[in-house]
């Protein structure tokens, strides 16, 4: 498995791979509640995605090439007020996802925004989850899961709920298109 584990990690070099070996840091063991060897933990943002405590080596490779594409999803998760302004701020063309991981509405439509954020440079997604931050669903007017507000220089403003993956899809490309007109322009001048 060793050689597995080095081969992954040259091969994903955007995914950071740590390796501890039982008797080591038991600490570590018993403050992730480790008791299967192997355990694989796969965190992103902090947070624990995925877990496979299998031994097979394909299978492992199969759980990191899709933690792989996770990987690259250039998705902003909001954990509080702080991060979220200075996301307002420094950026012009926002696209923020108000969701929950907790609702099944909200599934189907997180893959579609992933892929989206890999797609679309000149745009910044964010994702607030209703769990994490109620106060802020209370304070944008948001009442669904899933709701999608497009934000423009912070002036135009438009929210979207009960949107299907196909028709996020054609607003993402239209807004898009409007952010990289307003770039190419900024650059011109």
């Amino acid at each position: 498995m060793n050689s597995t584990f080095t081969k992954l990690s040259k091969k994903y070099p955007n995914i950071k791979f740590v390796q501890v070996v039982e008797g080591e840091l038991k600490n570590i063991f018993q403050l992730y509640n480790v008791s299967k060897i192997p355990t694989f933990r796969f965190l992103y943002d902090g947070d624990v995605v995925s877990e496979c405590t299998s031994g097979n080596p394909k299978f492992v490779t199969r759980r990191v090439q899709k933690f792989g594409e996770l990987a690259n999803i250039k998705i902003h998760k909001c954990k509080d007020e702080q991060s979220l302004n200075e996301l307002f701020t420094n950026n012009n063309f926002l696209v923020v996802y108000f969701g929950s991981e907790k609702s099944k509405q909200s599934i189907p439509i997180s893959s579609t925004f992933a892929e989206l954020s890999r797609n679309h440079s000149k745009v910044k997604f964010i994702y607030i989850d209703q769990d994490v931050m109620p106060e802020t669903f209370n304070k944008s007017g948001v009442w669904k899961i899933p709701t999608f507000m497009f934000l423009c220089d912070l002036d135009d403003i438009r929210m979207y709920d009960d949107i299907s993956s196909d028709d996020l899809i054609k607003k993402v490309e239209e807004f898009s298109k409007q952010a990289e007109a307003v770039s190419e322009q900024a650059e011109a001048n």
